[in-house]
C-alpha cells in the first residue's frame, strides 16, 4: 500500500510538473501569434503534448520554446519546448489549435498596380483565422505602400500584394553632389532606377558619364566612393 501511495505522489507530481509546463508554452505561443498579427482576437489556445515525458521530469526546467513561420499562418499546428536537466537536453513536441479571429484590409475597388493604398481604396473588416499563406497587412502600411499589381474588389491585403512606395522613380531628376577633397561639384543627373532614402543606385550625367550615388532625399543624391 505504501509503494501504491508513493507511485500516486510521484505520477501526480509528474502530470502536474507537465501541465505547469503546457501553461508557459501556451503563453508563449500566444505571444508570438499576436507579434505576428498585431489585430488578431485569440478566443482559445488549445496546447496538447503528444511526445512521452522523460524520466524525472519533475527536475527539467524548460528552456525555449520554438514554433515555426509556416506553423504560425496555421489555425492548428505544432510547436515544440526544449527541456534541459544538468546536462540533460529533451525536446517535446506539441500540437495547438487556435481560435482566434483577426482585423484585416480589404480593397472596396478596383486597384491599379503602382497605386498608393490610401484609406478610401480599403475597408477594415475582422475574419476568422484559419490558414494564412502571407501575413495580412495593417494601416501602418497605408500612405506608405502601393500596389505590387493590379487588385480586384474585394482582395485582402497580405504582405506579397504591396511594394513601399519609391522615393525616387527611374527617369527623375537629382542635384548629384561629388566631393573630391574640400571641392564639391553639383550637377543634374538621372535615375536609372526606382529607389529609396539610403539606396545605392546607378546615374547618368550625360550619354557618357555615369555614377554611383547615394540617395538621400527624393530630389538629391551623393556620389559615392
Amino acid at each position: 500500500m505504501k509503494s501504491l501511495w508513493i507511485l500516486l505522489i510521484v505520477t501526480t507530481s509528474l502530470f502536474a510538473t507537465a501541465e505547469l509546463h503546457v501553461e508557459k508554452i501556451k503563453k508563449y505561443a500566444s505571444a508570438q501569434f499576436l507579434k505576428t498579427y498585431p489585430n488578431m482576437h485569440i478566443d482559445t489556445l488549445t496546447v496538447k503534448r503528444y511526445s512521452a515525458l522523460p524520466k524525472e521530469f519533475t527536475k527539467y526546467k524548460l528552456l525555449e520554446v520554438s514554433i515555426s513561420d509556416n506553423n504560425l499562418k496555421r489555425e492548428k499546428g505544432t510547436l515544440s519546448g526544449t527541456y534541459a536537466y544538468g546536462d540533460k537536453k529533451r525536446k517535446l513536441y506539441y500540437h495547438f489549435n487556435i481560435d482566434a479571429s483577426v482585423d484585416v484590409l480589404r480593397t472596396n475597388q478596383y486597384i491599379q498596380k503602382g497605386k498608393t493604398l490610401t484609406d478610401n481604396l480599403i475597408d477594415f473588416v475582422t475574419i476568422k483565422f484559419t490558414n494564412f499563406y502571407q501575413t495580412p497587412i495593417t494601416a501602418y502600411y497605408l500612405n506608405q505602400y502601393r500596389a505590387r499589381t493590379s487588385l480586384v474588389e474585394g482582395k485582402i491585403l497580405t504582405t506579397r500584394h504591396i511594394e513601399k512606395v519609391t522615393s525616387v522613380k527611374r527617369g527623375d531628376k537629382l542635384s548629384t553632389t561629388l566631393r573630391d577633397g574640400g571641392v564639391s561639384v553639383i550637377f543634374q543627373s538621372e535615375a536609372l532606377k526606382d529607389a529609396h532614402i539610403g539606396d545605392i543606385i546607378k546615374v547618368k550625367r550625360n550619354h557618357k558619364s555615369f555614377f554611383h550615388v547615394k540617395i538621400i532625399s527624393s530630389t538629391e543624391a551623393v556620389v559615392t566612393k
